[in-house]
């Protein structure tokens, strides 16, 4: 009874398997810190599903599901120190209903090359500057601890340095940048005669284990002139270039303050002005004691007719100045009419004399 039944179970599997295909053509690509997995599947049907399971020889299985033909697994990789120099393999499994096909496996692979896989990942090795010092140079780059964000930020259960090699005509160096180095840099010398270029390559250790993350090498880069400038050097280049800057702007203002014209007064303004300078000129006011006999007082004005030809201002109407409808109108002290009944002859000093008019003072 019991043989029949496991009989029946397997053969029920196999009847499912039968049912629903496996996918095909499983491939796992591993490009810098992008590692995804693919496949293909020629019967997908509306409710076809994919799950997809991640192995690695130390630790916990990983399984999720997708209705894609593919599926990035760098989340997962990148997430500690531990898992991405681990080694894996995944298993892609198609679902219909409540039926499943046998499962396809992808090639092993690693980013640890002390790990035995089919398929060995490297990392892309961080732009390297080689700068040229008198007969060596100076080869620096940022730290891929630094450099790669999933790197810098996945969890660290030890120390963790990054050992490279720098090799040229002259020979290879071997040096090591530790976690906290954000700059990893190194001064080499070259031969008379050698050809100053140098290409870099290097891993990630952890542990005593020396467990290693590749990096692929790098082309040859060759040194340049540093175009770096001392500290003071930069300095006064910015304050002359500050000066200048601000003596053109000086120029500038003065010149368009130059080429300003100022508006002048209103014609109406310019027109009072006139009239006001020629009265004050013309008609001065005459103030004399009493003692001098005839009396000038404030309410006097005493005109030239020889200079302004006898012509008052054009606001003056004559009589019509002092009456109106048989009333005497207040008069201002600038009212000069000819025919008030009393004038004097007024020496204004150097013999030039003009004629003064004033009212009579009337009886006591």
């Amino acid at each position: 009874m019991l043989l029949s039944g496991v009989l029946l179970l397997l053969l029920s599997r196999a009847a499912a398997a039968a049912i629903v295909p496996p996918p095909t053509n499983v491939k796992l690509s591993c490009l810098n810190l992008d590692v995804v997995v693919t496949w293909e599947y020629s019967e997908q049907g509306p409710q076809t599903r994919f799950l997809v399971h991640i192995e690695g020889s130390e630790g916990e299985p990983y399984q999720n599901e997708t209705t894609d033909h593919r599926y990035d697994l760098s989340d997962y990789i990148w997430a500690s120190e531990e898992r991405y120099m681990d080694n894996y393999h995944v298993n892609v499994t198609a679902v219909e209903g409540g039926n499943r096909s046998k499962p396809v496996s992808s090639e092993t692979f690693s980013f640890n090359r002390l790990k035995t896989v089919k398929i060995e990942c490297e990392l892309d090795f961080p732009p390297v500057d080689v700068d040229e010092k008198d007969s060596g140079a100076t080869v620096s780059f940022v730290n891929p601890l630094h450099h790669y964000d999933r790197l810098k930020h996945a969890v660290k259960t030890g120390a963790t340095t990054f050992e490279f090699t720098i090799s040229s005509d002259a020979g290879n160096i071997t040096e090591s940048c530790k976690a906290g180095e954000t700059i990893c840099k190194r001064n080499i010398s070259f031969p008379e005669g050698v050809k100053k270029c140098v290409s870099l390559n290097g891993s990630l250790v952890h542990g005593e284990l020396r467990r290693n993350v590749l990096f692929t090498k790098t082309h040859d880069i060759c040194a340049t002139a540093s175009i770096e400038l001392p500290a003071i050097a930069l300095a006064i280049m910015l304050f002359f270039l500050f000066v200048v800057i601000s003596a053109i702007t000086f120029l500038i203002c003065k010149a368009k303050a130059w080429t300003m014209k100022l508006p002048g007064l209103p014609s109406a303004l310019e027109d009072f002005e006139a009239a006001r300078n020629h009265w004050d000129r013309e008609c001065p006011i005459i103030d004399r004691s009493p003692e001098d006999g005839d009396s000038l007082t404030e309410d006097s004005c005493c005109c030239s007719s020889s200079s302004s030809g006898g012509e008052l201002g054009e606001g003056y109407r004559g009589d019509e100045d002092f009456a109106e409808d048989g009333e005497e109108k207040e008069r201002s002290p600038y009212d000069c009419p000819h025919n008030l009944p009393h004038n004097l002859q007024v020496d204004m000093g150097d013999g030039d004399m003009v004629t003064g008019y004033s009212e009579r003072e009337g009886p006591s």
